[in-house]
């Protein structure tokens, strides 16, 4: 589980926060905190995976906050931006600060959801990274920079387009939906899905081909 402390100053908003964050699989919430000193004070007692931070907290500027975090010798913890500051001064300094995703309020359970299971995947390719090359650094901050993260999206999931990926940059083949199918162990038409998406990405390359019997079938290669 990776465990979460949602940091707001407005007492209602952490409750709705919190609720939604309790509603995506592999997430849990450990700490609701309403100010700076109450975040450090958490982030030191319970070692949290992953902040969700307001910047408008009444003792300390959330990027302040930030700042705080990585200068002193504090527990290592990832950061979400959550706020309603809209100038790209804010939005600069999260970035320049560590943020890994910067979530404009008002939003809805959808936007929430898909920033914390891009997140999930892209620790899920971290904790797996044996040795880096570009190939696997390039997964492991893809995760992040998916402009529609199939993971939001009804009937796929993180580790299946993990399954996929993997197994497409693992060949320098091209491989069909069957044959990929028969690799991973999941159906023809979910290989199909997973491969047409990884497409409309361009993640991978698409070109016809022969299969058996001479029937004309699409093959797809990863993008070197």
């Amino acid at each position: 589980m990776i465990r979460t402390v949602v940091v707001d100053d407005d007492f209602r908003v952490a409750g709705i926060h919190a609720a939604y964050v309790g509603k995506v699989d592999g997430f849990e919430v450990i700490a609701k905190a309403h100010t700076a000193g109450e975040a450090l004070a958490v982030v030191d007692r319970l070692r949290p995976d992953l902040l969700l931070l307001d910047l408008y907290l009444p003792d300390m500027h959330g990027l302040e906050l930030v700042a705080q975090l990585r200068r002193e010798a504090h527990p290592p913890v990832d950061v979400i931006v959550i706020t309603a500051a809209k100038d790209a001064e804010s939005v600069r300094a999260a970035m320049q600060g560590g943020a890994l995703h910067y979530l404009l309020k008002p939003f809805g359970f959808p936007a929430l959801r898909d920033k914390l299971l891009s997140y999930a995947q892209m620790r899920s390719r971290l904790d797996s990274l044996q040795r880096a090359d570009q190939r696997s650094v390039d997964r492991v901050f893809g995760a992040l920079r998916a402009p529609d993260q199939l993971s939001g999206a009804k009937g796929r999931s993180v580790h299946t387009l993990d399954a996929v990926e993997g197994l497409l940059m693992s060949t320098d083949q091209d491989l069909s939906a069957a044959e990929v199918a028969d690799q991973t162990g999941m159906s023809r038409a979910t290989a199909q899905r997973y491969l047409s998406y990884l497409h409309e990405l361009g993640r991978v390359d698409v070109r016809l081909r022969y299969g058996s019997g001479g029937r004309p079938e699409h093959g797809y290669r990863w993008l070197r």
